[in-house]
């Protein structure tokens, strides 16, 4: 009986800290922000304690100047692309009657973070020239490289441009799917990187326990868990495309063709079963956009 009740308990116990703990993560998942921020926090102290053992507020200080100079930057893209700028708001998009009370609340928002940029600029360039402001930060090249490269890849706003900059190298392998292969490769690079920073510090210092299982669960094992879920997304997209063959060098040669939906020459393309070639992301949208799967041109069901 006592057995019974212990049992039950136990298995109570157990039931809800697993459940509590899978909410936890999720939440600290799709959290993106915090995640990065954490997951950027363990790596550098990784560094830390390999690159500066002495100097342990090295990462943090690396980490809070490339925030700053992240922020700058986007702040800064910000302010060039605003060609048609205008601080005068109307009461509506066909009214010439402006509206005043808005008008001066848009031009002391605009005006405050002209003087917050101008600040932080400042800021910045005065810790970077009083000796005494650096007096616990002196990396190495080698550091700087390694945790800026981490976090430009880890960073949510660097994200989309590091997918556009893909897209602009046009590998063909990608076909088009660009946007859902840089998650996956950002994942892989991150855990890989993690994983030989945590066995460095476990095998080659005195790291804490603490920090080499946390670097461990979050930083490889969660990264891990995002690239599967982008994975198995990239996957089904693919998954479109698969029953159709790639052309092979001597048929794109052959017959010299162009995509027909997008009226562009082909150095790569899928072959339908009506020997019909197309670029794979025209192919893919045309599928995905039609109830029934039929050829592009010539409307044969595939």
């Amino acid at each position: 009986m006592v057995n019974q009740i212990f049992k039950s308990v136990w298995e109570s116990l157990t039931t809800n800290t697993s459940s509590m703990f899978r909410h936890a993560e999720d939440s600290y998942r799709k959290n993106s922000t915090m995640a990065s921020l954490i997951n950027q926090v363990l790596f550098f102290m990784l560094c830390d304690c390999w690159f500066c053992p002495e100097d342990r507020l090295t990462g943090l200080y690396c980490l809070l100047f490339y925030n700053v100079i992240g922020y700058m930057i986007t702040y800064a893209e910000k302010l060039l692309s605003l060609h048609d700028y205008s601080p005068i708001i109307r009461v509506s998009e066909h009214s010439n009657i402006r509206h005043l009370a808005m008008t001066t609340t848009k031009v002391v928002l605009d005006l405050a973070k002209v003087v917050t940029f101008a600040i932080t600029g400042v800021f910045l360039l005065l810790v970077f020239g009083l000796e005494q402001g650096l007096e616990h930060f002196n990396p190495t090249w080698s550091y700087i490289f390694i945790t800026a490269l981490y976090y430009i890849s880890t960073e949510p706003s660097c994200q989309k441009k590091g997918s556009l900059l893909l897209s602009k190298l046009q590998f063909d392998c990608f076909e088009n799917l660009e946007v859902l292969w840089y998650p996956v490769l950002v994942h892989v690079f991150s855990s890989l990187a993690s994983v030989l920073m945590v066995t460095v510090v476990w095998f080659c210092t005195e790291g804490g326990w603490l920090l080499i299982f946390s670097s461990g669960y979050i930083n490889v094992y969660l990264c891990l868990k995002d690239m599967g879920d982008n994975w198995n997304v990239l996957l089904r997209e693919k998954s479109i495309l698969d029953k159709y063959r790639y052309a092979t060098k001597e048929e794109l040669t052959e017959k010299d063709d162009i995509c027909a939906v997008c009226l562009q020459s082909m150095k790569r393309a899928r072959v339908t079963p009506c020997q019909h070639m197309f670029h794979g992301e025209c192919l893919r949208i045309c599928l995905k956009q039609q109830i029934a799967s039929v050829c592009p041109m010539c409307k044969q069901e595939l």
